[in-house]
């Protein structure tokens, strides 16, 4: 199929191969993890309740399909004479959500040019760059044989075309040529310009334009606009009139573009001199070398200097130059994405004064675009406490403003901090959450970091939802933080606003568990702000408890307190609990769990230390944040940083992430001990955890993630878990295990299964994973790739005289072997037994019109579309719907019964695919969300639940 060809194919469909501007990146992963709380009785009236508890539901993902897209700008016609050159000047824009490349090719080319060559402009003025010729007649298929760099999303490329006209054209001939350039994420995806050579008998103008800025904010200016004029012919022309009618809409078609500057225009011919005062005043300059000039003057007698840029040059000799500028401003209200684009045009005279070129249509300019940006080009952020306030709290140094304190908490429990994280830069921004147990807000030693083995997790402003990597980065992070709305001075719903300063900011709750025989005080640690634009820029705040009353606390890797967890017991041990291996420039996390084993609830504040205890020292350029989990229970995703465990209740624990980065600078081969401390800043009370990073050359391991549930005494329940090869190299001898056996576990018992018709759920055909033998990963080849994910499944068997109330942690681990090391990671399943057990399940399916009824993915029809397993989907077009199955397993009723879940960033509330079902009937009403397209927290209570019964929640999100 040739070009044109493929033209005429899409050529009805381009518009909707468009992105909108405000799409995710192509490859974006949404996770989204769902939870269930419940009180059992502790009575037969049911007049006591028990403490809420808390299971988590399987992790589902919705991969951001890449929608290419481009914009060719534009077609022209541009004067020339027999054997003269002309140049067309022409600007790609990437106008999907994914990078992308291009090919440029030339079609229906005129006989009537003898020779053509496609140049590059990366400076976008309008002129070929010198040495940058991309092909040129020579090449037999017109076309460019390499493709253009990789652009980003609304990323341009500009070039020109030189073509040299035959001697034997005439006055009035139209030679012509077409650019063709196609996608190559999609080459069925093209787009053309034509352009026009007008044969004249005379002098040849040739006017270019250019802005001093391509991109910025707005409102924003003031933007210079060059206009400049050559007399490219062997002939004087004469009055030269050039136009420029600013833009007022945008190319998105939204109201908004350029506005004139007074006083601001200048001509080489005059220097520095203000060309009038934008009235008609005459000639200015000295004879010969004159110009009329006039812009927006509504007085004006000449209606054309009523609503445009106006410039008439007395006379211009062949080969003369000559440079007008005026200045913009930016109108305020054009979107992120937006552009606003601007073409100039001209007309001009021969010698005589007697023949008029470019007239009654004008010829034109190249056209150039100012392109809106939302991202910070400034980005600043500030850390503290305030919930209308964005300024206190700035300045590291300074203790004013970015102390969050705790009075006092009870050995061994959870202290919960707020923090507020604004962004006070120029642009949106997201800012990843690092919590540092090491060192204060300056880099320096903490003089009172947390006690070793505390344990720190973050969360969103619910408290409840762990926040999570939203930019695939592997840190935790804000999401994105706009700036309040230009005229409201409002920021979204899901954000606090700074009216005063005009900056938006997100909460962030650091929770940090105590270790159990840790008094004193006072204890802190340090959460960190960082732009996700600028690593540079970060702000910190300090987390302090200030006492401990007596209490006690654990910490642990992997699983909670149960008589055999890793790291049970007052640390710190002589070897490290549990090692992470990670490649120079990458990152990993350890799971730790904070357990309140004292007599009353506790928080704790969080520190860590590659000696044990040099609070805040850590190795040049490494950097440890502690992050609540990001919803998946095994650190596979983090939630916010965090610098103080929040609340644990007696007998309680809380799962953080000791989020670890390696700088891509350090050597591999070797072992890196951080020591974790968890430190009531009330009572004093601390554990320290010995851990450590193995710095590897490559390969790395994920499986992910902890789950929680209950069983029944000689019943079983089933995890799920995904093992990913996270690594940059193929991974095999890819082994599963699964401790402590049976016989050490006093009758508890694990079996292990992969998912081998990868359906994401566990079913009797999957294949069961025998102890030291490989696994056989995708197309049974057992090789991990990279990249590569799979499911695996744990059933734990309760013993059948397995007591109420006992917790039980199987510790799954998972080693490889790739570029000659082994590498390895570990999940955790906790049960509790119970004759109380409430499930929670998540299901997904496409809803390809968003009419909240599930269609796809693949064939298939309404609720028989929901599965477990990851599928893509389109934004700006597609909805995703969840199922959430909360389902009562045990043998008593539970109460309170609630199943709560959160639209996920990139994702907006789609109202019509709401639903709720209970053993009592409809529960629609009951579902408390976010209006239609607006986002937030998404629960129902469902209040009791019988034993056997289920409720289900439907709800359903845009993918923006």
């Amino acid at each position: 199929m040739n070009m044109l060809q493929r033209f005429l194919l899409v050529c009805l469909v381009m518009a909707g191969a468009l992105a909108q501007a405000a799409a995710p990146a192509a490859g974006t992963l949404i996770k989204n993890q769902a939870s269930a709380s419940y009180r059992a009785c502790l009575d037969d009236g049911c007049t006591e309740q028990a403490e809420a508890q808390r299971v988590t539901s399987n992790l589902v993902q919705t991969l951001i399909r890449n929608v290419p897209g481009l914009e060719l700008v534009s077609d022209q016609g541009k004067p020339a004479v027999p054997g003269g050159y002309v140049y067309f000047s022409h600007v790609l824009t990437n106008t999907g959500n994914g990078p992308d490349q291009y090919q440029f090719c030339l079609d229906t080319i005129s006989s009537d040019f003898v020779s053509w060559t496609v140049y590059r402009d990366e400076d976008g003025d309008g002129q070929p760059d010198v040495g940058g010729a991309l092909f040129n007649q020579s090449d037999a298929d017109a076309c460019w044989d390499s493709l253009t760099r990789t652009l980003i999303a609304d990323e341009t490329f500009s070039l020109v075309i030189e073509a040299e006209l035959s001697n034997a054209v005439v006055a009035g001939q139209q030679p012509s040529l077409r650019l063709l350039a196609s996608s190559n994420e999609d080459n069925v995806i093209v787009a053309t310009n034509t352009d026009e050579a007008d044969v004249v008998n005379g002098p040849v103008i040739e006017v270019v334009k250019s802005l001093s800025e391509r991109e910025g904010r707005s409102p924003a200016g003031p933007v210079t606009v060059t206009l400049e004029y050559r007399n490219a012919s062997d002939q004087t022309a004469t009055d030269i009139v050039i136009e420029d009618i600013l833009p007022t809409v945008t190319v998105d078609g939204v109201a908004g573009g350029m506005t004139y500057v007074a006083g601001s225009a200048r001509w080489s011919q005059t220097g520095s001199t203000v060309l009038t005062d934008d009235g008609e005043d005459g000639s200015q300059g000295s004879a010969p070398d004159l110009i009329d000039y006039c812009a927006y003057d509504e007085d004006a007698t000449n209606p054309d200097c009523h609503d445009r840029v106006r410039a008439e040059v007395q006379q211009l000799p062949p080969g003369g130059i000559g440079i007008l500028t005026f200045d913009v401003m930016i109108d305020s209200g054009i979107a992120a994405g937006d552009r606003v684009r601007n073409t100039a045009r001209f007309r001009y005279a021969n010698q005589a004064g007697d023949t008029v070129f470019g007239s009654p249509s004008p010829f034109s300019t190249n056209s150039v675009s100012y392109r809106v940006i939302g991202r910070a080009l400034q980005p600043a952020v500030v850390a503290n406490n305030d919930t209308s306030d964005s300024v206190t709290g700035n300045d590291d140094v300074s203790d004013t403003g970015n102390r969050v304190e705790v009075a006092a908490v009870g050995q061994g429990g959870t202290v919960a901090f707020d923090n507020l994280i604004w962004n006070t830069g120029d642009g949106e921004d997201s800012f990843d959450i690092l919590v540092d147990s090491v060192n204060d807000r300056q880099g320096n030693a903490l003089a009172t970091p947390f006690p070793a083995n505390s344990v720190f997790q973050l969360y969103k402003a619910d408290g409840a939802t762990p926040l999570v990597d939203t930019d695939g980065n592997g840190v935790a992070d804000t999401g994105p933080i706009p700036l309040p709305d230009a005229v409201t001075g409002q920021c979204p719903a899901r954000y606090v606003t700074d009216t005063v300063n005009g900056a938006c900011g997100v909460r962030v709750i650091l929770r940090a568990i105590l270790p159990p025989d840790v008094l004193g005080g006072p204890f802190a640690v340090t959460k960190i702000a960082r732009s996700v634009s600028d690593t540079s820029v970060s702000n910190a705040v300090s987390d302090i408890l200030l006492a401990i009353t007596t209490n006690n606390v654990d910490l642990t890797n992997d699983q909670p307190v149960n008589g055999s967890a890793p790291g049970e017991g007052v640390g710190p041990e002589a070897t490290p609990v549990r090692t992470l291996s990670i490649a120079p420039g990458g990152q990993g996390a350890f799971v730790v769990y904070i357990n309140n084993t004292g007599a009353r609830q506790d928080t704790y504040e969080l520190q860590v230390s590659s000696s044990n205890f040099s609070p805040g020292q850590l190795p040049a350029q490494w950097q440890v944040a502690w992050h609540r989990d990001g919803g998946t229970g095994d650190c596979s995703s983090l939630g916010p940083a965090l610098t103080n465990s929040g609340l644990v209740p007696a007998g309680g624990q809380r799962l953080m992430c000791v989020q670890v980065k390696v700088p891509d600078t350090e050597s591999g081969d070797q072992t890196v001990s951080l020591y974790l401390r968890a430190l009531s800043p009330t009572s004093g009370v601390s554990d320290i955890k010995h851990d450590a990073v193995t710095v590897v050359a490559g390969p790395a391991l994920s499986l992910q993630p902890d789950q929680v549930g209950q069983v029944a005494p000689g019943a079983s329940t089933t995890y799920s878990h995904q093992l990913t090869n996270t690594g940059n190299v193929d991974l095999s001898n890819v082994l599963l295990s699964a401790s402590p056996a049976a016989a050490a576990d006093n009758g508890w018992s694990v079996t292990l299964y992969e998912d081998s018709n990868d359906n994401g759920l566990w079913d009797p055909d999957d294949a069961l994973i025998i102890d030291g033998t490989p696994l056989q990963t995708a197309g049974s080849d057992g090789v991990l790739t990279v990249g590569e994910s799979i499911s695996v499944f744990a059933r734990v068997f309760a013993p059948a005289n397995a007591a109420f109330g006992t917790v039980n942690i199987k510790t799954l681990t998972v080693t490889a072997e790739g570029a000659a090391q082994t590498v390895s990671d570990q999940a955790t399943d906790t049960t509790t037994v119970n004759n109380t057990d409430v499930a929670i399940t998540k299901e997904q399916a496409l809803d390809g019109n968003c009419d909240g009824v599930p269609d796809g993915p693949g064939s298939c029809s309404a609720d028989g579309c929901f599965v477990y397993t990851p599928f893509q989907a389109t934004p700006g077009e597609q909805c995703v719907i969840y199922r959430l199955t909360a389902t009562n397993t045990g043998s008593q009723s539970m109460y309170e019964v609630t199943i709560n879940d959160r639209t996920q960033p990139y994702t907006s509330m789609l109202g019509a695919a709401t639903r709720c079902s209970s053993p009592t009937g409809d529960c629609a009403g009951d579902v408390v969300a976010p209006g239609d397209a607006a986002t937030g927290d998404v629960s129902v209570n469902i209040g009791e639940l019988r034993a056997g019964q289920q409720a289900v929640l439907i709800f359903g999100l845009r993918v923006e």
